[in-house]
């Protein structure tokens, strides 16, 4: 039974950019699982009422509801054990939980200012209230005022990649010679850029460019040939 994943889209429904549900989708071609993208917006939380929550990624699996990505990626190893591992230890959970945090604390305050006003520009018309008031209570200011240096933002973006950029310079993956949930993490997280914003989320030529290409071409390029984006000639 092909599993059913909601999935956050925007006004054109084949731009697909939450950083969570591409976490989701990678590690479901991780574990070789056919599944079924539904589009989902903002305004149909009410379609979300059997997972308890009102938030994607939501995956529906032979009648069973599960929400949020690490919870997701944990059910998959578990019910699936068959597949390749997400996770394979304590120690690749480890990291998964590390990575995570660095994720929030470093690249998500980097990325804010880069692709939140970008994102209100391309969501279907009738998320557009909701998600300016929601976006401006949590960050404290307008998304016209988000931005003040776009140059300077960006060199952010890139310096807060160093340590991304040092580990992938000794390594192909956080798994080592193949990805685990650790890579899915943080490509899932600059998919937002990469699907919303002009450019590239990484200097070219850098180990981090090289490793989100290697990425993007996993699984007879799953991520490349999906990922409509907002500004396909940059």
């Amino acid at each position: 039974m092909t599993i059913q994943l909601y999935d956050l889209a925007c006004g054109d429904q084949r731009i697909f950019f939450s950083p969570y549900c591409w976490r989701t989708k990678m590690a479901l071609k991780h574990k070789a699982l056919s599944f079924e993208s539904l589009p989902w917006k903002f305004s149909e939380k009410a379609l979300l009422e059997k997972s308890g929550q009102r938030r994607v990624p939501v995956i529906v699996d032979n009648g069973t509801w599960v929400h949020d990505s690490s919870q997701i990626a944990t059910y998959l190893d578990t019910t699936y054990p068959d597949r390749p591992a997400l996770m394979k230890d304590d120690s690749a959970k480890a990291t998964a939980r590390f990575v995570e945090a660095w994720c929030v604390s470093a690249l998500f305050s980097a990325l804010r200012p880069i692709c939140v006003a970008d994102v209100f520009n391309i969501i279907a018309d009738e998320d557009k209230t909701y998600f300016r008031e929601s976006r401006e209570k949590m960050l404290g200011t307008t998304l016209e005022e988000l931005s003040k240096d776009p140059t300077a933002e960006r060199q952010a973006l890139f310096q807060s990649m160093n340590p991304l950029e040092a580990m992938l310079s000794h390594s192909d993956y956080f798994g080592g010679t193949e990805p685990n949930y650790a890579d899915y993490i943080v490509f899932g997280t600059l998919m937002w850029p990469y699907t919303v914003s002009p450019g590239l989320p990484y200097v070219d030529g850098s180990a981090v460019d090289k490793w989100f290409n290697r990425l993007l071409d996993l699984n007879d390029g799953f991520a490349r040939t999906t990922a409509a984006r907002a500004h396909p000639n940059t």
